[in-house]
């Protein structure tokens, strides 16, 4: 009788044995499936090198970096900002924002496994500023790599062509690469096509194409930084001549307003530029993105424009937006009643472009 019972104990802990171990293998095997799928997941994730114009004191530039990071980590993607020329201004913020690679010499650093994906970011990325030019606005160090590449929102940065005969043959020839060609001003296409032989997209500045609540965000701890007493305008000039300083002088001896310089220099931070944009009560700016971001957080605003900031990339956003009232040319008579109007934008039509440059984006991102 005890034999039996001894046996019976043995079957029962080898049978428990048994079932302990088989729960203990598919826990492990489990675990495991889900391991595999996280490396894979993350195998999943194509790195994009994001390539701009020149890394100067540059809110805009950097906001720009910003607004297409927001865009192509909202569709899985890993973004790598690339470029020369950076300083503490541009490296603080988008070291805060986004990854960051900081090219010491030339674009050669770059090797062709790095990356998934490479795009020309938006900005003046095809204005010849230095010896990298063609790097920076065409990707010709990747001139022979199979890879995916295409343009988004490229700006020539005048009202007229400024590339030469050779530099038109070595654009053309490079841009035969690439999937997708985009611009940012409408009034550039008839001079691209002419010069490059080509019929490119027209797209939104990337920093419209995200909600401002994204903005907002990078200022959410600046609470009680506001020192001014009273309503004032938030003055943005890249340039000062004394029609600028005439037109501050006067538009705030009209309002009672005072007037709050936001001044570009190695001191200058992108997160101030948002933050007395958002509480000003009004903007007088000769910038293009002075003029973006009024339109963005709906502010009244006058925007002067000359030669040296080229007219055509006002005159394409006033046309856009139909705000051709608020900009004024050096020395032409300023109608100072545009700093208390309010905008009256059509939001509908800014959300369709924005539908539009966005699947341009997503379009490029997938073939």
């Amino acid at each position: 009788m005890k034999k039996k019972y001894n046996n019976r104990i043995n079957n029962i802990y080898c049978s428990t044995k048994y079932i302990l171990l088989l729960i203990l293998n598919i826990i492990i095997l489990i675990l495991l499936q889900r391991e595999n799928k996280k490396k894979n997941k993350k195998k999943q994730i194509k790195k994009i090198g994001v390539i701009s114009v020149r890394h100067e004191t540059n809110v805009g530039n950097n906001l720009i970096k910003y607004a297409m990071s927001i865009i192509l980590k909202e569709f899985g993607y890993s973004p790598y900002i690339i470029g020369t020329h950076w300083n503490n201004m541009s490296i603080s913020f988008i070291n805060k924002t986004t990854n960051l690679v900081i090219i010491n010499k030339n674009f050669s650093e770059i090797k062709k496994d790095d990356y998934d994906i490479l795009m020309v970011n938006s900005d003046q990325t095809w204005r010849k500023f230095d010896e990298h030019f063609y790097d920076y606005g065409f990707l010709k160090f990747a001139e022979n790599w199979n890879i995916k590449k295409f343009v988004y929102g490229a700006s020539i940065g005048f009202d007229d062509w400024k590339l030469s005969y050779k530099d038109d043959q070595i654009c053309k020839r490079l841009l035969k690469n690439f999937s997708g060609i985009s611009i940012r001003e409408e009034g550039s296409k008839k001079l691209i096509e002419d010069h490059f032989g080509i019929i490119p997209t027209v797209v939104l500045d990337p920093t419209l194409l995200i909600d401002k609540k994204y903005y907002l965000n990078i200022i959410k701890d600046y609470k009680n930084k506001m020192n001014m007493k009273k309503k004032y305008i938030f003055i943005y000039t890249v340039f000062y001549s004394k029609y600028i300083i005439d037109a501050i002088n006067e538009a705030c001896r009209i309002f009672n307003y005072d007037a709050y310089y936001f001044l570009l220099n190695k001191t200058s931070s992108t997160e101030d530029f948002i933050y007395y944009m958002v509480n000003s009560n009004a903007v007088l700016t000769n910038s293009f993105h002075g003029t973006v971001f009024s339109i963005i957080f709906n502010k009244p605003f006058i925007t002067i424009y000359d030669k040296i900031n080229a007219k055509e990339r006002f005159s394409s956003l006033a046309n856009l937006f139909g705000i051709q009232e608020r900009m004024f040319e050096n020395h032409q008579k300023i109608n100072y009643e545009q700093l208390i109007k309010p905008l009256n934008i059509d939001y509908k039509l800014l959300n369709k472009l924005k539908s539009k440059s966005i699947n341009f984006i997503k379009k490029n991102l997938e073939k």
